[in-house]
């Protein structure tokens, strides 16, 4: 089995999951940016290395206004796939050059589009959608106003329309595909739902070694943890503002926040304003499987209080309950409410202190709920479930 992916980059995470399908038999080739990547948000890792084929290819803004790869044709040519994954923006290659198409059907390639789906309406309510859920950029603009906006909402709707017509099956992070894939005509066995992992591997192998290392940090049962490029969307500016609050009840609370971004300045500024200098504190950039491992491992909750990510996984690998809001939907698959981690009300700093002072004040709850976390990692979503799912998806799909 030869499948083609196409990628804006190569996030590690990535990395280690082709990695895996490489393992297993399917050979791998993915198609990434000769420079640099245009749609994979600035902060995340990029790694080069990896046991498939990588080739890089010239990556172009095209008149539409969306990056495509021009040589995308020559190269399915040459590779010869039985399968081509295409990811958002790459998938409307499809409808916008017809020179990929008749190569994709010369070579009998089936097609497979993955997203999440983020930020996707139903076909047929465009309006109603972004009213509920306005479009925002990692910067917290609001990109859903105007009627420009919405004409170019309904030629996207219908050229996705046209692509998941060209689909033999879809991969998707997220169960909200059942929810939003049938409006475009995609029926339900085409719809693979693998989720979506960080390499838990790695995270477990190094927890033997984090246990028996000296701790980085001081005691505290109290320590509530963020990881996350620092980001407007991201709400760490939230979790911040919420911290007093909880201070209230335990004065002893501590905010550990890793990662870092463009937002870095602003929010040590902003804890410096509110007094919270020596309850805040920043760790930086963290890949390293076993630094990341010792502070999950010394922290007490888990906290995402803007846009989703793959940070809720790392922290129920490590046993945390976790505290977020509904975001991009794939939080709805790893937290369900009341059994490993709490749902707040989104953008309301008030809810969020409450639903962590709720733990603080329940270590047995918080224990019990972090047991659930890890449950759910080490049965449901790791690695290695979301491999065979890949796998599994493909050979139904051929």
């Amino acid at each position: 089995m030869k499948v083609l992916f196409t990628f804006g980059g190569m996030p590690h995470y990535l990395s280690a999951m082709l990695d895996k399908l490489q393992n297993q038999g399917v050979e791998v080739i993915v198609v990434t940016p000769e420079k640099g990547n245009a749609i994979i948000g600035k902060g995340v890792k990029m790694v080069e290395d990896g046991t498939y084929r990588r080739i890089a290819s010239q990556e172009k803004k095209m008149f539409y206004g969306k990056t495509a790869y021009p040589q995308l044709p020559e190269i399915v040519r040459e590779v010869q796939p039985d399968l081509i994954v295409l990811g958002w923006p790459y998938f409307l290659q499809l409808y916008f050059q017809p020179r990929l198409r008749r190569a994709l059907r010369a070579c009998g390639t089936k097609i497979v589009i993955r997203e999440i789906p983020f930020q996707t309406p139903p076909y047929g309510k465009i309006k109603e959608f972004f009213r509920r859920q306005p479009m925002i950029d990692e910067n917290m603009n609001v990109q859903s106003t105007g009627t420009s906006f919405y004409i170019k909402q309904w030629l996207t709707a219908h050229i996705r329309k046209y692509c998941y017509a060209k689909v033999a099956g879809t991969l998707n992070y997220s169960t909200a595909a059942y929810d939003i894939l049938p409006s475009y005509g995609v029926k339900k066995e085409k719809i693979h739902v693998t989720y979506n992992s960080t390499d838990t591997e790695a995270l477990l192998r190094e927890k033997e070694n984090v246990l028996a290392a000296p701790p980085l940090l001081p005691p505290n049962q109290r320590r509530i943890l963020h990881i996350g490029r620092l980001v407007k969307w991201k709400r760490v500016d939230l979790l911040i503002t919420a911290l007093p609050e909880v201070l209230v009840q335990f004065p002893d609370a501590e905010l550990v926040i890793v990662g870092d971004g463009p937002e870095l300045n602003a929010l040590k500024q902003q804890a410096e304003r509110l007094a919270l200098s020596k309850h805040v504190r920043f760790a930086g950039s963290i890949y390293k499987p076993e630094e990341l491992g010792a502070y999950m491992n010394e922290s007490s909750v888990y906290v995402l209080a803007g846009m989703g990510g793959l940070s809720i996984n790392d922290a129920m690998t490590y046993g945390l309950p976790v505290i977020c809001s509904v975001c991009d939907s794939t939080e709805r698959d790893l937290v369900t409410d009341g059994r490993n981690g709490f749902f707040f009300k989104e953008g309301d700093a008030g809810s969020l202190a409450e639903k962590i002072t709720t733990l603080f004040a329940s270590p047995g709850l918080c224990e019990k709920m972090g047991k659930e976390s890890k449950r759910i990692i080490l049965e449901k979503i790791n690695i290695n479930t979301v491999s065979q799912r890949y796998l599994q998806a493909f050979k139904e799909i051929l």
